[in-house]
């Protein structure tokens, strides 16, 4: 192998690395504000299959709020998270990359009773309310 080859495959080498590091350092940022009825303290618990992100109080009328980084390799990334509140616990995904990466980058979720409801920034529902999907994070 000649040097000009050498030295083309290496540049190649680079640019891919190059590219494959930017793809990498993709972020979402979630905003989970408490808007259960008659004002309950909301207990949030949120992990990845790699992260656990800690269990936050959040007072009524409140939000919380975090970032972390995208898998854009295998297109996987997934936050779950459990909220309690009352005598109630429940379960939802709050980041599914499949369902949120293109339109999600910055994610506003309210929390109410019946369930979570992606909002914009103000709090106003921009899509219909999920239900919850189950129990809390064991």
């Amino acid at each position: 192998m000649g040097w000009l080859s050498i030295k083309l495959l290496f540049t190649l080498v680079v640019l891919a690395a190059s590219c494959i590091a930017s793809f990498a350092i993709d972020t979402a940022h979630i905003y989970i504000y408490n808007d259960i009825e008659y004002g309950p303290t909301l207990t949030v618990h949120c992990r990845s299959k790699d992260d656990d992100l800690g269990q936050r109080d959040i007072p009524p009328k409140f939000s919380w709020d975090f970032s972390f980084g995208l898998d854009m390799l295998t297109r996987e990334t997934e936050i779950d998270c459990s909220f309690k509140f009352n005598d109630e616990a429940h379960l939802f995904p709050i980041y599914l990359q499949p369902r949120d990466e293109f339109d999600c980058m910055d994610c506003y979720w309210k929390i109410t009773k019946a369930g979570p409801c992606r909002t914009d920034e103000d709090h106003n529902v921009a899509k219909p309310c999920d239900r919850w999907v189950g129990g809390v994070l064991r």
